[in-house]
């Protein structure tokens, strides 16, 4: 009798499917509802998985937690912890400056799903810090704060002015990931799309700081 091998890959294939739904669902759960109101049977739910499978490949809600944020936090974010890496000169510079001042303001835009869910939980961080809030910032938002920070650096060498430049772009840009769909609606020219109207928010960052060095 024949080995069955087929229905043995068949079986790994469908865990791992089963495991990226689940994954999928707690994104969307845990962005719209917070960690401590997020229900594992409600992840399960939307996942179209028993709630035994969210232990088994998990362990608990908060091992999941720490994934969500890795691949929302962690993938979207790291490139931006690099870009210094990038510059040779004043216009790659320049240009590393626009990528980080843009991909921070895109990733908070409700029109792309992994950029909402991330803008989302890290609005539900920062207006009800978990367990996880001092873990996630030093893991996550540390890197691409010191990413702009070393950016910045390469033009401005008296560090306060540095602090402060860092700290003012920074905080133009999480504004937009801690404002509602509704506010993003108020605070826009009307006629004007989302992507347009980031687009020269962007470029009216980038033009300011790009002016202010060069005097």
């Amino acid at each position: 009798m024949k080995k069955q091998a087929p229905m043995v890959r068949k079986a790994r294939q469908d865990g791992i499917e089963t495991r990226e739904a689940i994954v999928a669902a707690a994104e969307a759960e845990f962005a719209e509802n917070g960690f401590e109101l997020a229900s594992a049977r409600e992840i399960c739910r939307r996942a179209k998985a028993n709630v035994a499978l969210l232990c088994r490949y998990f362990g608990s809600k908060e091992a999941l937690y720490r994934i969500v944020a890795r691949r929302l936090f962690g993938d979207l974010g790291a490139p931006l912890a690099t870009l210094h890496e990038k510059v040779r000169d004043d216009a790659s510079w320049r240009a590393a400056v626009r990528e980080w001042v843009d991909d921070m303001l895109f990733m908070t835009l409700p029109t792309e799903q992994a950029q909402k869910l991330c803008a989302l939980l890290f609005r539900q961080e920062v207006t009800r810090p978990t367990k996880f809030h001092a873990e996630f910032k030093e893991a996550f938002g540390r890197p691409v704060f010191e990413g702009l920070k070393k950016l910045l650096a390469m033009k401005v060498k008296d560090p306060e002015q540095l602090d402060l430049w860092t700290s003012a772009i920074w905080a133009q840009v999480s504004v937009y990931a801690l404002a509602d769909r509704k506010w993003h609606a108020d605070f826009k020219p009307s006629g004007a799309g989302v992507r347009e109207w980031a687009g020269k928010v962007s470029a009216h960052i980038c033009e300011t700081l790009f002016k202010a060095l060069e005097g």
